[in-house]
């Protein structure tokens, strides 16, 4: 464990302070990794009223909870031509999600979980990109780290513009439709970040299965920072 981590785990957050509005006990994690027949004969997740009642329905039979997963997860969402590179003659996509996703419905209210200063506020509107996205950097005891949501509404963005300070427990903006969010059913995506890149736009989100060792110190486990378990 490095020592990023270490801090982490001793100033973690409750998942109640993102979502203060929503009334969950315990996390509720469903399979959507390669191979995984959660969305049935739609893996790439296309079909967004089939998803949606495929979400409903697994949230029916786990009552009370907050749907949550996906780090480190090889998804064939991302099985598709944006997302695909070929070298020296072998494809390979970028289909490791890197960050946690928490299915809430649209326009849920979402809070800072951490002191800050928002870094990104952009939309990227591009099919099957984030839609709305906002990035907060977080001051810690050996430096700064990041915070990423992505699949915002568009209103978010104009709550929280890039260069303002927030505070803990400060409302940040809320859940995206489908129709503003990069077309898919609503949720958070929600990532770590220790090292920005210099990006002032986007931010990966997956990443090609190659290369997963260095992302993963870029993008370390959310379990890090959140006092529920989210694998």
């Amino acid at each position: 464990m490095n020592s990023f981590e270490h801090w982490a785990q001793h100033h973690q957050v409750s998942l109640h302070e993102l979502f203060p509005t929503l009334d969950f006990e315990g996390i509720s994690i469903p399979n959507m990794g390669k191979g995984s027949t959660f969305f049935g004969d739609d893996p790439q997740h296309e079909n967004l009223t089939k998803a949606e009642l495929r979400l409903n329905a697994f949230q029916k039979e786990h009552p009370e909870t907050l749907i949550a997963n996906g780090y480190l997860e090889q998804r064939e969402f991302y099985n598709t031509p944006n997302y695909e590179r070929v070298t020296n003659g072998t494809k390979e996509y970028r289909n490791i999600h890197l960050g946690t996703d928490f299915w809430v419905p649209a326009l849920t209210p979402l809070h800072c979980v951490f002191d800050g200063v928002v870094v990104i506020s952009h939309h990227n509107d591009i099919h099957k990109d984030y839609g709305p996205l906002i990035v907060l950097e977080h001051e810690w005891e050996q430096g700064v780290f990041y915070t990423l949501y992505g699949h915002l509404s568009k209103a978010s963005l104009s709550q929280s513009p890039k260069g303002k300070k927030v505070k803990k427990g400060m409302l940040l903006g809320s859940i995206g439709t489908e129709k503003e969010n990069g077309h898919w059913v609503p949720h958070l995506h929600f990532q770590l970040i220790t090292d920005l890149l210099e990006n002032t736009k986007n931010y990966n989100g997956v990443a090609y299965p190659s290369e997963i060792e260095r992302w993963k110190q870029l993008c370390p486990n959310p379990n890090f920072i959140f006092k529920e378990a989210l694998d």
